[in-house]
């Protein structure tokens, strides 16, 4: 019996000992086969990394100046370990602190940075000065903006907490400027709590970080800046556009009121509409319709230059009193220059009802008003002029003088008067030049160069004289530029909405907010005439370069003049361009 108990107990040792074998063979085997796997998740598990900086692609203006991406702060990059590594210093943890607060951008104290530098992680901290050592290493760190209230930025728009556009430029061409950022991260071996080791370096990854491709837009940065200077001692509430008369470029364009990047829920519930780009607004346009009513005039026959008319003051339409800005009237106006100079309402409504609606319609699409949607991706209002069969006499007379149901937007205004300028040439607007996508690439350009015939060379001379005549007679008389002359046309727009006031009996009543527009261009054209008698010849001796639009919202009824804020544009661009 003891014989076969042990031969038992041998056997269940035998088949214990196989099981183990078979368990560490396994094993072995599973280890070797995986092994190729399983060595580099070795190898990184005590590697750490840090993204240092990053930026977005660039914006620049026309000349190449950074609009969005601003240096001037630097990211540096601190390894606490090699602290006390030369022998050359005598640094320690304290004084290496003591420097950092003093070049520090940040709200770190002294203290903070000490327990950062005693942790022996390496860290990131925003300094104001370079700092390039063998403990830190720094990075030119490229901010959207360089105050909380850039300028343009109606049109650059801003970015949410994840750097992603939310409006404007930075919107439309998010993806854009997001594939053509760029980074710098540091890697380096550290023991179990993240500290780096004294004799090994940060290695550091450059992804293209210092290269400038971007976005080019057709902006004139210091004219944009001089614009806003203009505009925050001036307006209130409204637009000022500014663009190359030949080519449709916008070089400025400033909205107001504006809205500051530091404190952006502060606006949501605001009534006064600073998020709103009314550079791309559309509003009533009042008087500076009457150049679209001139045109279609003038192309239908250009006698009617000479049509004459006799003010009174008012004009009776079917029944309905219609009256002009001038109580008493103008009196005799020999031709179109006069009444377009002094801005006549009853000689503009007897032109339209005699040409009938549908001339001035047709011209009106044909200077593109309700044409705009998009700009260079960018969403913005149309204007409007009704499109109607038979209109009632009284809605003729009301478009006439651009009251009513008539929209336009100041980019239509500006793109009309260009094309004034241009001898009946009309432009595209552009506000996007060109893409870079890489560093060196060659720039691909996104203008879009076409135009076309509005009106007549012989239209467009007529028109000329009568936009010069505004600032040398008529109502546009402060428009008046310091060097050479301006030409455009002043209009005082009833809203349709209204306001509560309190009048000078303590009285809170309603009255309705009238808009000042002045369009126009600069310098004017102006003929000279070269030699005497037989031999005299005629000569353009300037050629107008900026087509100019302002608008100011409520601007009659504050007593704020747009021809005031157009005559200091003026005088700046011929000041610069001396």
């Amino acid at each position: 019996m003891l014989y076969i108990n042990q031969k038992r107990l041998l056997g269940v040792y035998v088949i214990i000992m196989l099981s183990a074998g078979l368990i560490f063979f396994r094993l072995y085997t599973i280890a070797v086969s995986d092994f190729g796997q399983i060595l580099p998740a070795l190898n990184t598990q005590h590697t750490r990394r840090l993204s240092v900086v990053e930026r977005r692609g660039f914006i620049f203006d026309r000349h190449g100046e950074t609009i969005a991406g601003h240096g001037g702060l630097y990211n540096s990059l601190i390894d606490p370990s090699k602290i006390g590594s030369d022998s050359r210093t005598s640094e320690t943890v304290y004084s290496v602190a003591e420097t950092l607060r003093e070049i520090s951008s940040s709200n770190l104290s002294e203290a903070d940075i000490l327990n950062r530098l005693r942790n022996g992680v390496p860290f990131v901290i925003q300094t104001h000065e370079a700092l390039n050592n063998h403990y830190s290493q720094s990075f030119r760190m490229y901010r959207r903006s360089i105050n909380n209230s850039p300028a343009a930025i109606h049109i650059i728009g801003y970015l949410n907490s994840d750097r992603q556009g939310v409006t404007g430029i930075e919107a439309v061409y998010n993806d854009f400027l997001v594939n053509t950022g760029a980074r710098v991260s540091a890697a380096w071996e550290a023991d179990a709590l993240g500290r780096s080791f004294p004799g090994t370096p940060i290695v550091i990854t450059d992804d293209s970080y210092g290269k400038r491709p971007g976005l080019t837009l057709t902006l004139d940065w210091g004219l944009q800046k001089k614009v806003e200077e203009i505009a925050d001692a001036h307006l209130n509430r409204g637009a000022i556009v500014v663009a190359c008369a030949a080519s449709g470029e916008i070089l400025a364009g400033v909205s107001r009121p504006t809205f500051s990047l530091n404190n952006l829920t502060d606006y949501i519930e605001s009534d006064n509409g600073e998020f709103i780009n009314r550079v791309f607004g559309s509003f009533t346009p009042g008087s500076i319709f009457k150049t679209v009513v001139a045109a279609a005039a003038l192309e239908i026959d250009p006698d009617y230059y000479d049509w004459s008319h006799y003010c009174r003051g008012y004009i009776n339409v079917f029944g309905q009193i219609l009256r002009c800005h001038r109580r008493w009237g103008h009196g005799e106006l020999d031709n179109m220059t006069e009444a377009y100079a002094n801005s006549c309402n009853p000689y503009f409504i007897e032109l339209a009802l005699r040409l009938g609606y549908g001339v001035i319609h047709e011209m009106a699409q044909t200077l593109g008003i309700g044409e705009f949607g998009l700009l260079d991706g960018l969403r913005i209002n149309r204007g409007n002029v009704p499109n109607l069969t038979s209109p009632p006499p009284a809605f003729v007379a009301n478009a006439a003088i651009g009251q009513d149901a008539l929209l336009m937007t100041p980019l239509e205004a500006t793109r009309i008067f260009a094309a004034v300028a241009n001898g009946g040439i009309m432009p595209e607007l552009s506000i996007v030049k060109s893409f870079t996508f890489a560093y060196n690439q060659k720039p691909v350009d996104l203008r879009n160069t076409q135009s076309r015939r509005v009106f007549s060379e012989r239209t467009a001379a007529y028109m000329q004289e009568m936009a010069r005549a505004v600032t040398e007679i008529g109502t546009g008389r402060r428009a008046t530029a310091e060097h050479g002359l301006s030409a455009g046309k002043t209009s005082s727009a009833e809203s349709g909405q209204f306001r509560e006031i309190t009048n000078d009996y303590g009285e809170i009543v309603r009255e309705q907010i009238v808009h000042s527009w002045f369009a126009g261009f600069y310098p004017a054209c102006v003929e000279i005439e070269i030699g005497t008698g037989a031999e005299i010849e005629i000569e353009a001796a300037v050629t107008p370069r900026y087509a100019i639009t302002v608008i100011v919202e409520g601007g009659v009824n504050d007593d704020v003049h747009s021809t005031d804020i157009f005559r200091e544009i003026a005088n700046y661009l011929g000041e610069r361009n001396k």
